[in-house]
């Protein structure tokens, strides 16, 4: 009987080694991370990172280990519950926290190792040397799936310090619930490829490991965007890889489309041990019904991804809707043994028709700011060499470092605090898109440029002494809810606030926001149908020049103002959604008459739009009596195009011009009343 009991013990500790197993999955490339929980920015610690993060190790010069740390939720490593760990700043975590083991070296081997701890989870060959290399963690989601994150941030390898050209940050990241493991490659900069190398695995015990292939010299496949765009991840999975799991990668039919026919795309991965030579392709929109497509005829090896299109389009109407992807009929009836990964979720916009959008840059900079000079610089390289009509730009001066800069105002921190923004020089782009001004590139642009808009926007302007009106029309081209249209008041160029970074000059700098920097709700508009937003700003009192961009030193706008050149003043619009997406942006038109004369008093307003324009140009009159009125389209040699009379009523009165045929450029109608007063107003032709 002791015999058996013995045996049975032998055979217990086979099955429960075997159980505790791990099969690996590569992410390289992966431009996420895993599972899309965390999409904090990489940043140093008090240098951008969110102030969620908890430091859990300083830097130190020497191999050290942190003191203890509690996983957040219940969690195994090898089938085993572990409930605490340390980190070492040589870039290895274990859960044997009472290891007389000292830290390992800077000097990374291969795995296993006898330096390296039991139950331990290796990026071994880090460096935390550097006055601001810090581990931090946090945690993510919802139980029951959350993600514990160790970050090992703003690194360096092995003994190289990093700085300002030299960095990285890598984590490793625990799965609630799946007790799965990830090592992420979240970040690296300015090392070269022979450097950036590191071991990374799972360390069971000192004959026992499972590591990343090309370890211990896995390079860095990272670049230097701060989000999760350019991560790659390694993922290690608790048990034996199974026979039949595959996954949906990505959907990649485009989030914004117009009604029609849509083609349903995407990239399926087989993670199962087994190559599949048929499946059936699902997907469901808003949760509906399934549309199937029997796929026969194929050969994806395990690991291997298979990028599709679905024989039958998805029929699109007008709204946000929800495309849901998955497969199923592996290899016949074979089902798929992890249901957690199947399927994917995107949410696509329709919109009633396709209008270029005019993407919004906001830059975030300061005259006290020393990086934010470079940015500026490669900034505007990139746009100055594109029409000034196909985007729009706004600078926010801000109020750090040190004293700030004196065109700080109370509205362009508040902007800041709106993205939750702590470090300059930062960027958004569109309301998604966050980085450094310096990281900006003609790619991002064209990207940016890619996107439809979900509105049409337009609008115009006038300056007249301190006064500054404002219109903007609107219509959207989807059903949405909750936007808000904000106004801005900008100055093209600025020379008063020189200080202490370089710069001599400012451009396209936030003066005020119209009626402030809340925006104003956008009321509910019908498809197909305009509406609009009318504004009144006076500049009050005189100019001032703050000291700095200090609270107790900032423009007053009741009182005072700090405008160098009224005449340099222009407006920009655009409009936003809840969740920071701006849907369309706009350059808003000066319908200040560059005529000589004024109007008599039976003109009270001329609105020319859309501008720019594409097919068809309307020009409404705002009329206080009858009068007789003739406009004219010129082009910019001032040669006529077309000439229009009308009799005119009190009210609005429209004259339209076919603009269809004109070839794109730059031209003027002038209005002149009966009394031979006239009125110009510039007028852009694109097709």
């Amino acid at each position: 009987m002791k015999k058996i009991s013995i045996l049975f013990g032998v055979f217990m500790l086979a099955f429960s080694s075997m159980q505790a197993q791990y099969w690996q999955i590569p992410n390289p490339n992966a431009n996420t991370n895993p599972g899309s929980i965390n999409a904090d920015d990489e940043f140093p610690v008090g240098g951008g990172l969110a102030a969620t993060w908890t430091t859990i190790h300083q830097p130190s010069a020497s191999p050290t280990w942190s003191p203890s740390q509690t996983v957040p939720f219940a969690f195994q490593f090898n089938g085993a519950a572990v409930t605490n760990y340390k980190v070492s700043n040589s870039g290895v975590l274990t859960f044997d926290v009472a290891t007389a083991l000292a830290a390992p070296s800077f000097t990374k081997a291969a795995l296993p190792n006898a330096t390296i701890p039991d139950k331990s989870v290796c990026i071994w060959g880090l460096g935390g040397i550097g006055a601001n290399d810090y581990i931090v963690s946090k945690t993510f989601g919802t139980a029951p799936n959350r993600q514990h994150w160790i970050q090992f941030s703003s690194y360096g390898y092995g003994t190289t310090t990093s700085d300002g050209s030299n960095f990285c940050y890598w984590s490793i990241v625990l799965d609630e619930t799946t007790n799965r493991i990830h090592i992420v490659d979240n970040r690296t900069g300015g090392y070269a490829a022979a450097v950036k190398v590191v071991s990374a695995g799972i360390q069971i015990n000192s004959g026992s490991a499972i590591s990343v292939a090309t370890s211990p010299n896995l390079v860095s496949l990272a670049a230097t965007d701060p989000t999760p765009a350019d991560n790659s991840y390694y993922s290690f999975i608790p048990g034996v890889q199974p026979a039949y799991d595959m996954s949906v990668t990505s959907i990649t039919t485009a989030p914004y489309q117009s009604v029609g026919n849509v083609n349903v795309t995407g990239v399926i991965r087989n993670l199962g041990s087994t190559t599949i030579t048929s499946l059936t392709l699902n997907y469901k929109i808003d949760a509906g019904a399934a549309v199937s497509d029997p796929l026969t005829g194929l050969s994806i090896a395990p690991l291997a991804t298979y990028n599709f299109t679905h024989t039958t389009p998805w029929a699109a109407t007008i709204g946000s809707h929800t495309v849901e992807v998955y497969a199923t009929n592996l290899n016949g009836a074979n089902p798929d043994a992890n249901p957690s990964d199947d399927s994917k979720i995107k949410s696509i916009s329709v919109m009633s028709e396709n209008v270029q959008r005019l993407p919004l840059f906001e830059i975030y900079s300061s005259s006290t700011c020393g990086p934010c000079a470079p940015g500026n610089t490669n900034y505007k390289s990139i746009v100055s060499t594109k029409p000034a009509s196909e985007y729009v730009n706004v600078k926010y001066q801000q109020d750090f470092p040190g004293t700030g800069d004196p065109y700080c105002t109370t509205e362009a921190v508040n902007r800041r605090n709106y993205y939750a923004i702590n470090s300059i020089p930062r960027m958004e782009i569109d309301g998604g898109w966050d980085g450094n001004a310096s990281s900006f590139s003609t790619a991002l642009y064209d990207a940016a440029r890619a996107i439809p808009a979900q509105y049409k926007l337009e609008g115009t302007y006038g300056v007249n002494n301190k006064t500054v009106t404002a219109k903007a029309r609107f219509s959207p081209l989807f059903n949405a809810a909750g936007a808000k249209l904000y106004v801005a008041i900008l100055e093209k160029r600025t020379t008063a606030n020189i200080k202490s970074n370089g710069e001599t000059e400012f451009f396209d700098v936030m003066k005020k926001m119209l009626p402030s920097e809340a925006g104003s709700n956008v009321p509910a508009v019908t498809i197909g149908n305009w509406d609009s937003l009318s504004f009144t700003y006076i500049f009050n009192g005189n100019y001032r020049l703050p000291g700095d961009g200090q609270t107790a030193n900032r423009i007053n706008h009741t009182t005072e103002h700090s405008i160098e050149e009224f005449t340099d003043l222009y407006v920009i619009a655009w409009i936003q959604g809840a969740d920071k997406q701006v849907y369309q942006a706009a350059n808003l038109v000066s319908n200040t008459p560059v005529g000589i004369q004024e109007f008599s008093n039976a003109i009270q307003q001329v609105d020319v739009y859309p501008n720019p324009t594409t097919d068809v140009l309307n020009v409404t009159l705002n009329m206080k009596n009858n009068d007789n009125v003739l406009a004219t389209l010129v082009d910019i040699n001032g040669t006529m195009i077309e000439s229009k009379s009308i009799q005119t009523t009190p009210g609005q009165n429209t004259i339209q011009f076919n603009t269809k045929n004109l070839a794109q450029g730059i031209y003027h109608v002038m209005i002149f009343d009966s009394k031979n007063n006239a009125s110009v107003h510039k007028v852009m032709v694109q097709h």
